[in-house]
This record gives structure tokens, C-alpha cells and sequence, in this order.
């Protein structure tokens, strides 16, 4: 059997640190019952409340139980991926400049690319955005930050509109899935 050596800095990921600036939250989305992202009702769910930024973009934030862990106190890298789908996926719902709502969208694709591992017990925030559009695609980035805004994974995704609207029994005048803000919500 060979053992095979890693030479110094050699196939090492090299994280980077963000100069993200504090955006004002505008609007707080609704939650799933099962998600193991947001669910309201599954044990195992990271527990994600979902925030509109004022530029677009979406923000969350998460900090990871044993219950998550893939092995030696790390979260299993899978559910950063399902994180940054979801942050990335649910700012295809923001509301349209306009003042439409967009329609149900799919991942199409989605490219994870992982920097550090992420702790148990460490409380992370997460980001997503439209970055552009083409006909029924919509191209969108995200990443985790830690709390010294060092990215530890970042994604970039291609959404697909979907046919369907599922925006036909809400009350007219309200938004479909957005929640009134609190005292306990973060306001930047």
C-alpha cells in the first residue's frame, strides 16, 4: 500500500476574507414544517430564519448541533451545500422591483466549493443573490461566512423558473411567505 505525502501548500484551499458591508434586513420569509435547513417541525433542522437584505440578497444564520456533525466535531459538509442552495434558491423569491413575485424556481445546477470546515457549535451566517438572468434561468451565487467574515464555502447555482404559480391563493395585497419582523430579528 503507498501512502501518498502532501508537499507544504500543495492542493490546499485557501480561504478569504470578506469585506462585506452591514445591509439593512426588509423583510423576514416564512419557514417549512420538514426542512432540514428551516424546518419548524423536524428535530434535526439547523433552524434557519431566512432575511431580505435591502440590495436583494438573502441572509441566514446557523449554528450547527452535534446532531449535524459528519465526524470529529465538524458539520457534515452536505448540509453547507443544502444551506447554500437554500439561501440561494429562496432569493429567487424576493420580491420584484415591480412589486410582482417571481415564480417557483428549481435548482438546476449547483457548484460547491469548501475552504474550512465548519465547528459545532460555531455560529455562521450565510448569504445568497441573483447575479443575473436569462429567460427562465436565473444564475445566483452564495456563501458562508464565519464570524470573522472569512468565507469557509461558496456556491455559485443555475435556478429554473418553473410553470406553475403557486402565488394564486394569496390574499391580494400580501406577500406570499413573508413574516412580520420582531424585536429578536436582527435589523442589520
Amino acid at each position: 500500500q503507498r501512502i501518498y505525502r502532501q508537499k507544504a501548500g500543495q492542493n490546499k484551499m485557501q480561504s478569504k476574507k470578506t469585506d462585506r458591508k452591514m445591509k439593512r434586513v426588509i423583510a423576514k420569509q416564512s419557514r417549512t414544517k420538514t426542512s432540514i435547513v428551516c424546518g419548524t417541525e423536524n428535530p434535526a433542522s439547523l433552524g434557519c430564519d431566512f432575511y431580505e437584505l435591502e440590495d436583494g440578497e438573502l441572509a441566514t444564520f446557523f449554528t450547527p448541533k452535534e446532531i449535524h456533525e459528519g465526524h470529529d466535531g465538524i458539520m457534515h459538509g452536505g448540509l453547507s451545500g443544502a444551506i447554500l442552495d437554500e439561501v440561494m434558491g429562496r432569493c429567487n423569491f424576493v420580491e420584484a422591483a415591480d412589486g410582482t413575485l417571481y415564480n417557483p424556481y428549481v435548482t438546476g445546477e449547483m457548484t460547491v466549493r469548501y475552504y474550512l470546515p465548519i465547528r459545532v457549535g460555531t455560529k455562521m451566517r450565510a448569504f445568497g443573490r441573483v447575479d443575473r438572468s436569462e429567460g427562465r434561468k436565473n444564475f445566483n451565487s452564495g456563501e458562508i461566512l464565519d464570524a470573522a467574515g472569512v468565507v469557509v464555502a461558496e456556491a455559485a447555482g443555475i435556478y429554473i423558473r418553473t410553470n406553475f404559480i403557486d402565488d394564486q391563493n394569496v390574499p391580494e395585497g400580501e406577500k406570499r411567505g413573508i413574516l412580520p419582523l420582531t424585536a429578536e430579528d436582527p435589523a442589520e
